[in-house]
């Protein structure tokens, strides 16, 4: 299990934001080369796992179909992820979608049903891609990244994407809970608040409210 501890950063542009991070006493650098995220977020018609997020209920997961490159569905190359979320720590379970063309929502939830997994009542809600710089620590044992120019549609649809470039960009410090009591030290010099965010839940209210 690991922590994420999330920021959202207003007033520094991206460039800011990198600089303050090489700057950083544990020595951070480039981990992985910088690539577009796209998310296909699953929830009840109902909206339970949003709500979920929103009155803070400590154990809760989120279902998300994920592939990088554009935003366009993905072709073959995908990953069915179920975040999970006790409190403050959080894990993963992931199930590889392969050899598997996912444009409707018919082929989405057929994919999903082949795997592993439960899928009750749930439905695609949010589509969502952003653009993420990785960073690593000298010991490797602190991840880095830095989300920017998010933008969110729904799902399947021909709506184009909403543009939230101007949206704030979100740094996230992950690391597995036996380092905790390091992680203090590496946040000390982290010079941004610390606050909750969910991607989930910011294109939710965008887009649907």
């Amino acid at each position: 299990m690991r922590y994420e501890i999330k920021y959202r950063i207003e007033l520094l542009g991206l460039a800011s934001i990198e600089a303050v991070i090489l700057m950083h006493p544990a020595s951070f650098s480039t981990s992985f080369p910088d690539r577009q995220v796209n998310n296909i977020y699953l929830d009840t018609p109902n909206l339970h796992c949003f709500y979920q997020n929103i009155e803070g209920v400590p154990r809760r997961q989120k279902m998300r179909l994920r592939w990088y490159g554009k935003m366009d569905y993905p072709q073959n190359n995908s990953v069915l992820e179920i975040k999970n979320k006790n409190a403050e720590l959080g894990w993963k379970d992931s199930f590889k979608i392969s050899n598997r063309s996912i444009d409707t929502k018919e082929e989405l939830l057929s994919a999903i049903a082949e795997q592993p997994v439960r899928l009750d009542t749930l439905t695609p809600i949010l589509h969502n891609s952003y653009y993420r710089k990785y960073y690593i620590s000298s010991d490797g044992l602190f991840r880095l990244t830095i989300d920017s120019e998010q933008s969110f549609k729904l799902p399947f649809s021909n709506m184009d994407a909403l543009d939230l470039s101007r949206y704030p960009i979100i740094v996230e410090l992950k690391y597995e809970a036996e380092y905790a009591e390091r992680a203090r030290d590496i946040m000390d010099y982290i010079p941004f608040r610390q606050t909750k965010n969910s991607k989930y839940t910011n294109g939710v209210t965008e887009l649907l409210f």
